[in-house]
């Protein structure tokens, strides 16, 4: 679209000081010929653009012209910076994608003490490659309506196979998901992306019409169907480090300096693994069952080291 590649073109302009024709015929993938009718324009919006001539020439803004930004201060676009900085990992060279590391970046040019200010990483140590690539995907397959195709590890770490309708993309608590609906359980679901395997992209779909709102509560009363409430006691050695795994709501402290952490949790082989992180700072108090299941599970893992 001509007008983006105008701001687009502006934007290098300012930002880079001095651009000759065919960088920016190159960076479009355009012909010099529409560089130059594109230069001209820019001129007759009384945008002061020059050009010099020989080696080492080429078209740039005239001094003291700055292309101002009307939405983000010097703060903000720092920080909006280190975000999209660290997705570098993602998405690499793809032209989109630097083109609004470009329109950031622009806004205000970064000393060292704001670079250094903030930093984010979202890759993961497991699946780097795989996470570039199903992000995209699923991007894509969301853009398009198509189907996504894949192998999940459910909670029985057993493979099973899903064809799911795409909704959205989603990173919280340290994990990357995919919000669709699966045809298998006939249900909207949460999907991990460290679980899938063999993702692939299917046909076109008819989109459904519940609200992202009506989707979140789908989800949320489905973990609630399936989770367990459990109350932990820890000591107090650790009491004070359990605002990094709960909510400062569901942790009390007891008058023998111990800790209580009431939450629920999806009923899964992982909870156990997750307790038992914890070590002998931690109990489980409630439910009965689970305390059993815990023994049965520790007795088994010592089976492992009494050859």
């Amino acid at each position: 679209m001509r007008v983006n590649r105008l701001l687009s073109m502006l934007l290098i302009l300012s930002q880079k000081g001095m651009v000759t024709g065919k960088e920016l015929a190159d960076h479009f993938e355009v012909s010099l010929r529409t560089i130059y009718r594109d230069i001209e324009k820019i001129g007759e919006a009384g945008i002061p653009i020059a050009s010099l001539g020989g080696r080492g020439g080429g078209y740039y803004l005239m001094e003291h012209y700055q292309v101002d930004n009307l939405f983000l201060n010097k703060e903000e676009a720092n920080l909006f910076l280190a975000v999209v900085n660290d997705l570098d990992f993602l998405f690499g060279k793809k032209e989109a994608f630097n083109d609004v590391l470009l329109k950031l970046g622009h806004t205000w040019k970064r000393d060292s003490v704001a670079a250094d200010k903030w930093s984010v990483d979202m890759s993961h140590f497991s699946m780097e490659e795989e996470l570039r690539e199903y992000l995209l995907l699923m991007n894509r397959a969301i853009t398009e309506n198509r189907l996504l195709h894949f192998e999940y590890i459910n909670r029985n770490m057993d493979a099973a196979c899903r064809v799911a309708e795409p909704v959205q993309i989603a990173f919280t608590s340290g994990h990357w998901f995919l919000v669709a609906f699966c045809r298998i359980r006939n249900q909207y679901r949460r999907f991990k992306l460290v679980r899938m395997r063999n993702l692939t992209i299917g046909e076109v779909f008819a989109k459904r019409a519940a609200s992202r709102e009506e989707i979140a509560k789908t989800i949320e009363a489905s973990y609630q169907e399936r989770g367990v409430t459990v109350t932990l006691r820890f000591s107090s050695r650790i009491g004070e480090q359990l605002t990094e795994y709960f909510s400062k709501e569901s942790i009390t402290k007891g008058t023998d300096s111990q800790y209580i952490v009431v939450k629920s949790f999806p009923y899964e082989e992982g909870l156990l693994k997750f307790i038992l992180g914890f070590g002998k700072d931690c109990e489980i108090v409630e439910p009965h069952f689970l305390r059993e299941e815990l023994k049965e599970y520790v007795r088994e893992l010592m089976l492992s080291y009494n050859g």
